[in-house]
């Protein structure tokens, strides 16, 4: 049986990643990708299947903010909700998985919030994982707890949702902010972390997004964080694949899509 799912993205140089795609492609998923960063500068279009064709969403993560309140983005966020509570004919609830912006865009679908860190992420942090979440039948299956990052805003968990795990950031005012990481609704999640990158990808985002690491503040050198997280993710690389591997297949399990 042919699945659909259907990939959001925010801008082109992040994508689903060659291990995810894999994951759902060996799970018999067709794959639709939804460029959203083609309608810049304003983002007026939201242009998606209809959610009575989807089995899938994952939301992917992006420069913007969550709290732009581009039409785009707005319309995105009412599609996300009524995929992940069933509204709008979507029964029973399709799955969503966000990430990064799209775990922002996510938990503010669900009523939940999304502010600035007062510092910015990029590169490998760990989680400390909630007693939900180590039960939860495909976060359990994150057993390596350091997981690789890029943002500057944090979400809250939103109203019944559950909270998996928590995070910590050194401000650039030089305290720290403990923040959620990832939450689980229903049979949606969100990730306040890259679980679909790879090594390959990494590398991109180090071209293109070089400038982000200056982001972090002036406690950081640009060109020793680049340098640091593409060295240190290259040790952990396959075994981060492995495991958000497992825990994407789990995903799909739970939810009766494979």
């Amino acid at each position: 049986m042919t699945r659909h799912a259907v990939i959001i993205q925010h801008i082109a140089v992040e994508t689903l990643g060659g291990n995810f795609t894999g994951v759902l492609r060996d799970a018999g998923f067709e794959l639709t990708t939804v460029p959203l960063y083609e309608g810049v500068p304003d983002f007026a279009a939201f242009n998606a299947p209809d959610l009575s064709e989807v089995d899938l969403i994952v939301s992917l993560g992006g420069p913007m903010s969550a709290n732009d309140n581009y039409p785009a983005l707005v319309q995105e966020m009412a599609y996300l909700r009524a995929a992940a509570t069933g509204d709008l004919g979507s029964v029973p609830p399709t799955p969503v998985v966000g990430i990064c912006l799209g775990a922002q865009l996510l938990s503010r679908a669900l009523g939940g919030a999304v502010a600035p860190t007062g510092g910015y992420q990029f590169g490998l942090r760990k989680i400390d994982v909630t007693a939900a979440g180590a039960a939860d039948p495909a976060f359990s299956q994150i057993k390596i707890l350091l997981v690789p990052t890029l943002h500057g805003e944090q979400f809250t968990v939103p109203p019944n949702a559950t909270l998996l795990a928590q995070g910590t950031m050194l401000r650039r005012d030089g305290g720290y902010v403990r923040f959620p990481m990832a939450f689980r609704y229903g049979v949606s999640y969100g990730f306040q972390f890259e679980p679909q990158l790879t090594l390959d990808e990494l590398r991109v985002w180090n071209r293109e997004l070089a400038g982000d690491y200056s982001l972090m503040g002036d406690r950081f050198d640009p060109t020793e964080e680049a340098a640091r997280n593409l060295r240190e993710f290259e040790g952990l690389a396959p075994h981060h694949e492995a495991q958000m591997a497992r825990m994407l297949t789990a995903l799909l399990n739970n939810a009766g899509l494979v």
